[in-house]
């Protein structure tokens, strides 16, 4: 069995253990080619795709992934401030952005983004106490994290950043970006190694840190993360 097999089969065995539906919606680009039928205009659109299928056809019809062309809704583009395709968006039921996904959830950032899609769904959020405690104090946020695939500590980071922003209700907002396939975010932010995260383009976190970390870089102070 490869590599790939052995992802699947994970992301096989936790989906089908979904109850509750989820909806997401997934930003590509396409082009029209004669007569009439399309094709995604670019190939990692095409990757992209065919991994989310494997999360939603394994998921008993639970999870939804509705797939949207940038040229054919330019207007719901425009709003959500789509610049780049594939683009993976989780959007409460106010239509409000909650995390935004510039990454494959494949290798080990599985575990996180399935854990995100269960805790979107209403599965328990470790941290949600603590931020309701502490939403007073926070202010509207934005938490970039960069990542790579091969990285073995971002996984943690964006499991972190993804149920801070569920529980907030999006006051606070997750981006999960690749570096590798987003090399211009990488060094416009100088992110020399990953994890590497930024809170609301001001303060950085470097390397391994922890949810307690995360918080004070939110509010400051010394905040203890309750469970």
């Amino acid at each position: 069995m490869t590599q790939d097999d052995k992802y699947r089969e994970i992301i096989k065995g936790e989906m089908a253990k979904l109850r509750k539906p989820v909806k997401l919606k997934v930003f590509t680009c396409k082009e029209k080619q004669p007569p009439g039928s399309q094709i995604r205009e670019c190939m990692d659109c095409n990757q992209f795709m065919a991994l989310l299928r494997v999360y939603e056809e394994n998921s008993n019809g639970m999870l939804a992934i509705e797939e949207l062309c940038i040229d054919e809704n330019p207007e719901f583009a425009k709003s959500y401030d789509i610049s780049r395709v594939p683009t993976i968006l989780f959007i409460d039921e106010k239509e409000k952005e909650i995390i935004r996904y510039l990454a494959a959830p494949q290798g080990g950032e599985i575990q996180p983004f399935i854990q995100a899609i269960f805790v979107f769904a209403g599965a328990p959020n470790y941290y949600k106490a603590t931020i309701k405690q502490n939403l007073d104090r926070i202010q509207p946020s934005t938490i970039k994290v960069m990542i790579t695939e091969t990285c073995p500590y971002c996984p943690q980071i964006v499991n972190i950043c993804s149920l801070f922003a569920i529980a907030s209700e999006g006051k606070i907002r997750t981006i999960i970006i690749d570096i590798i396939a987003n090399p211009d975010i990488g060094q416009y932010y100088d992110a020399a190694g990953v994890p590497y995260t930024i809170i609301n383009d001001q303060k950085t976190l470097v390397g391994m840190v922890g949810a307690n970390k995360i918080l004070q870089a939110l509010i400051g102070g010394n905040i203890r993360v309750q469970y």
